[in-house]
């Protein structure tokens, strides 16, 4: 257990994502001290954040008088200067008084809403030792994105800078993408968008099926999606690796957008999907050299220094940014 007499300050941290919610009190260091994990209601957003209000308050009550405030990700556009949602496609939330509702639900008078990509930038940069030019791409349930040059990130004037999940990366059989356009990145590479393809392969794959079969006999935690496909190309499916291949170029597609545009020093990914990139890495590096000029192909691309918590230590990064 941390010793909290060592600690200066207690921050407030609240990762709102597409699939499940976190929420946690932070040392300024960057330590966990008290965290709670719950799923998101995606029907009700209203429901959604008196939950995680609820869960924040059991989590941070003996704490409170410390708190120097709250920072919150958002699964989608963000305004922070307003402390709004702009718009979640996932969950179809638009317009939500984000920074207002937490205010009055938990009684803290900071509190700071930002997209949660962009958060995990901010994060690598103060708990992560993250440089100043880089791109921070998530491969999770969607995709998302961010930019920092010269140690500043960028937001766009209607904040909107970074929306690598939304860049067109197929165009001959385009998937329809949740924003309701085709060939996006998030309908072609995320998590959500591997584990569809895993199973559409399963239909006409006799040899993977029975290698699924297999491996759910043996691992009674098997899951038919991306982490479950990962370790079906570990065990040498061929169709498994395939499935990474294809997802690996479409990332590298959208990559090399970003590198021709930024320039940047290294890329860094995060997101459950992450853990594979040794499957992704050589087609996002092909992709890359077909696509990329020369002088901004030679770059590093690896995985989050921060881990499975990204999001929510960049959570916690934005009130000390703020301060």
């Amino acid at each position: 257990m941390l010793d909290i007499q060592e600690e200066i300050n207690m921050i407030g941290a609240i990762d709102i994502g597409g699939t499940k919610t976190m929420t946690a009190v932070l040392s300024d260091a960057g330590s966990i001290i008290e965290s709670r994990y719950f799923p998101t209601v995606s029907k009700d957003w209203r429901e959604h954040f008196k939950i995680t209000a609820d869960a924040f308050q059991r989590c941070a009550q003996p704490y409170l008088q410390e708190l120097v405030g709250v920072g919150i990700n958002v699964p989608g556009m963000a305004d922070s200067q307003k402390g709004t949602l702009i718009y979640a496609p996932h969950q179809n939330w638009k317009d939500i008084p984000v920074a207002e509702y937490f205010r009055n639900a938990i009684g803290i008078g900071e509190v700071i809403v930002e997209n949660d990509v962009n958060s995990c930038a901010i994060g690598e940069m103060v708990f992560g030792g993250g440089g100043t030019d880089f791109l921070w791409i998530t491969v999770s349930t969607g995709n998302g994105g961010a930019i920092v040059a010269n140690g500043k990130l960028i937001r766009g004037v209607n904040h909107c800078a970074g929306e690598f999940g939304h860049l067109k990366v197929e165009f001959e059989h385009p998937r329809k993408c949740t924003c309701g356009q085709l060939g996006c990145l998030e309908s072609q590479s995320s998590g959500t968008a591997i584990r569809e393809l895993f199973r559409e392969r399963l239909m006409g794959d006799s040899a993977l099926l029975a290698l699924v079969q297999e491996t759910e006999a043996e691992l009674p935690d098997f899951q038919r999606d991306a982490r479950g496909l990962s370790i079906l190309a570990e065990r040498g499916s061929e169709t498994a690796r395939e499935i990474f291949w294809t997802a690996g170029r479409y990332l590298g597609r959208a990559i090399s957008y970003g590198l021709n545009l930024t320039n940047p020093q290294r890329v860094y990914l995060g997101g459950g999907v992450a853990k594979s990139l040794p499957l992704l890495l050589p087609a996002i590096r092909e992709e890359i050299r077909r696509n990329a000029v020369l002088g901004a192909a030679d770059v590093e691309i690896m995985e989050t220094k921060l881990g499975y918590h990204a999001a929510l230590l960049g959570a916690g990064a934005l009130i000390l940014q703020g301060r």
